[in-house]
Formats: structure tokens, C-alpha cells, sequence
């Protein structure tokens, strides 16, 4: 029993290291916790609308996959009110993605370089499903190069 625990612990250490290293935003107590921040960036004439905020999504690289958020499928939904405040949610290509936290992190950041932004939230929902029909092409073909054909 306190070699699990010792093991565990080890484990989480392990996987957090990088994070302290590089200074970067430490593991909240629940990493499903929605991310807020307000914006920095002063508004332009263009307007905040939801395609620039896909196009700052499309920047977002899963880590593993190397491919955008948005083409993986992972947005579930994407709000921008008229008060220029931007909800996302994203879901998870499995609920125990240790990638998660910081693809939400990721987004919360990119969303925040867009011109006009005021309020951002960014939620995790590890039971929002999934499947490999939410693919983009490019996608598809990484995926399938990856892990197989995927049923269609």
C-alpha cells in the first residue's frame, strides 16, 4: 500500500516537473475548474467576433497529435456576446487526458491575444463525447498515420 502511494506521488512530481521549471501555471486542486481572465489587448476596428477567435484557436497544438484544437474537433462550443466577453468549452479525446489542463491553458492564452476580448472563460468537460467523426481532414490522415483507420 505505501509503495502505490510512494509510486503515485512520484508519478504526479513527475508530471508537474516541467511546469515548475519552466514557471508556468501550476495544477489546480481540480483541473476541471473553468480558466477566466480578462482581456489585455485594446480593441481594433475590425470587431470581436467568433471567427477571429477560431482563427487564435486554430493556433493551439495538441502536444501529442501536433495538430490545431479546432481541427482535433476539441471545441465543443464557442460563444462571443456583445459585451465582447468569450466562453469556450472544450471537450477531451478521452476523459483522462493529461494533456487537458493545458490545452485549456493554451486556449485561455491565445484568446486573450485577440484585439477586444473582455471577459474569457475556458471549461474542460471530460464527458462531453468524442469520437473521430469530429476530425478535420488533415486530421484524419494524422490520426489514421497514428492509430489506424478510424470506423467511419
Amino acid at each position: 500500500m505505501l509503495a502505490t502511494v510512494l509510486l503515485v506521488g512520484l508519478g504526479v512530481v513527475v508530471m508537474l516537473l516541467p511546469s515548475f521549471i519552466r514557471g508556468g501555471r501550476r495544477l489546480t486542486v481540480n483541473p476541471f475548474a473553468p480558466l477566466a481572465d480578462s482581456g489585455r489587448v485594446p480593441t481594433d476596428s475590425l470587431g470581436l467576433d467568433s471567427a477571429r477567435v477560431t482563427a487564435a484557436l486554430e493556433q493551439v497544438d495538441d502536444p501529442e497529435l501536433h495538430l490545431s484544437i479546432v481541427e482535433l474537433g476539441l471545441v465543443h462550443s464557442l460563444k462571443v456576446d456583445s459585451a465582447r466577453n468569450v466562453a469556450v468549452v472544450l471537450a477531451l479525446t478521452t476523459p483522462e487526458c493529461p494533456y487537458g489542463p493545458n490545452l485549456a491553458y493554451s486556449t485561455l492564452e491565445a484568446i486573450k491575444l485577440v484585439p477586444g476580448a473582455e471577459q474569457i472563460s475556458v471549461r474542460l468537460d471530460p464527458n462531453l463525447p468524442w469520437d473521430p467523426a469530429r476530425l478535420s481532414g488533415r486530421a484524419r490522415a494524422r490520426y489514421d498515420s497514428l492509430f489506424g483507420p478510424a470506423e467511419r
